[in-house]
């Protein structure tokens, strides 16, 4: 399949949306490339200019492009960001998609301020109506630069390869000024991209030091002094992942950031111990031992928490429901809390413990649930029992369990991981245990 290249448009929306003009393709490098499931580039900085003077809200300086798992995901990061408030139809953020060997895109995907202050994603034939894409998402950082659009494949018709390039264009300010446009890639070496199923995850340890096992990409470490590392959540589609430490602050690696909490925010005796992220990728929330909830970015505020309750154990983990509209939480004593169209099925709550729960995961449909204790019992509760190490003798305790296909995957301090699920096992630490003590997993999605 053909590399894709923007020819570097000087006009308005206009035209790009005849998009015949704009071709995405040159044709000395028609057919140059091997095609991967993901690409990332870096584009030169400065080269947005007007009147001699670089504008560097139009300066793209890196972009990508993942198409796995029936998804596509694109980003693009510039020199200077906006929160796209914008309503001039030339400026936009966009990726354009050739799904044949022509120089003409087939379709457009726009990432725009949605009526929330979140993103907003569209997909277009250039010059046509927009597509429904449902579960499409979008998410920005004006701050940094960072503009993030997800789409199901199935929305621009489940290519088997496709050329892209990424597009942001800023308008003048005034009618006789011409807006300022940059493309990336603009030279024609930009790779084609086709799909893969891909299968992974990632564990971390109590230092910030990421483990990457299977197909998930090592995005980077997360440095922590104290070893106060304590959560590791995945972003949606492969996009990162962000990390969580017992103060409560929040380390964005890959996906946006929205917020964390600050010492002010804590009481005595109080810790975050868990974060569980929303199905857009654009937001999460953080739970503490005393069971307090806080809601970042697009996460429901008002779904509740269990603060005001006599716990009988301090809270542990939690884990949002696949709707993503409430979430189970549980205390080190087995007793589980069931908020929003999260549903109760039973606990260990009243039952006599041979070692504290740790984790909590819902199973995929939804109606049930397992819990994991740290000798490495599981209970399942509406939902299939897949195993356990309960009967096991552990080198390390367990600490973390997420769901995984059918099941669940567990990881214990040593890196070991337990693989209970109809997906594949990736490897582990287990044979090469990390200096500090692995405390989260989490899959890649």
């Amino acid at each position: 399949m053909p590399t894709a290249s923007f020819r570097r448009a000087a006009g308005a929306l206009a035209a790009l949306i005849a998009l015949g003009a704009a071709p995405i393709l040159t044709p000395e490098h028609a057919g140059a490339a091997v095609a991967d499931s993901s690409v990332s580039i870096s584009d030169p900085s400065g080269d947005a200019v007007r009147g001699g003077t670089a504008e560097p809200r139009a300066d793209i300086v890196s972009a990508g492009v993942r198409d796995q798992n029936d998804f596509i995901s694109l980003t693009m990061t510039l020199a200077k960001g906006d929160d796209l408030s914008a309503t001039s139809e030339n400026d936009y953020v966009r990726w354009a998609i050739g799904t044949h060997q022509s120089s003409s895109p087939d379709f457009i995907v726009q990432l725009k301020r949605g009526d929330n202050g979140f993103g907003h994603v569209v997909v277009f034939v250039p010059g046509e109506a927009e597509i429904p894409c449902p579960n499409a998402i979008g998410s920005f950082d004006g701050v940094n630069g960072l503009y993030l659009a997800s789409i199901p494949t199935r929305c621009v018709g489940s290519p088997t390869a496709f050329q892209w390039a990424a597009q942001r264009s800023v308008s003048g300010g005034g009618l006789a000024t011409s807006p300022v446009t940059d493309t990336a890639p603009d030279d024609g070496l930009g790779r084609a991209v086709q799909p893969a199923a891909v299968v992974g995850y990632w564990a971390i340890g109590s230092d910030g030091k990421v483990y990457n096992f299977g197909d998930a990409p090592k995005f980077g470490d997360v440095p922590s002094p104290s070893n106060l590392i304590i959560d590791l959540e995945a972003a949606p589609h492969g996009g990162g992942y962000w990390t969580l430490d017992s103060r409560g602050v929040v380390t964005a690696v890959g996906p946006v950031f929205y917020g964390s909490l600050s010492a002010s925010d804590l009481r005595p005796g109080e810790k975050a111990v868990s974060m569980s992220g929303t199905r857009t990728g654009a937001g999460y929330w953080i739970f503490t031992n005393k069971g307090r909830m806080f809601a970042f970015g697009d996460a429901n505020k008002n779904i509740g928490d269990v603060s005001t309750l006599k716990l009988n154990g301090d809270i542990v983990d939690s884990s949002p429901t696949p709707s993503g509209n409430g979430y189970y939480l549980t205390a080190a004593d087995g007793g589980v809390f069931a908020l929003g169209d999260a549903r109760f099925e039973g606990s260990m709550g009243a039952i006599k413990l041979n070692k504290p729960v740790v984790a909590i995961v819902p199973d995929p449909d939804g109606d049930g649930y397992w819990q994991v204790a740290t000798d490495g019992g599981v209970f399942a509760f509406k939902a299939t029992f897949h195993g356990s190490m309960g009967d096991v003798r552990l080198n390390k305790p367990m600490r973390g369990m997420v769901p995984y296909g059918s099941g669940y995957l567990m990881v214990a301090e040593d890196g070991g991981v337990f693989n209970f699920s109809n997906k594949p096992f990736s490897g582990s630490t287990g044979d090469n245990p990390p200096v500090n003590p692995m405390v989260s997993i989490t899959v890649l999605q």
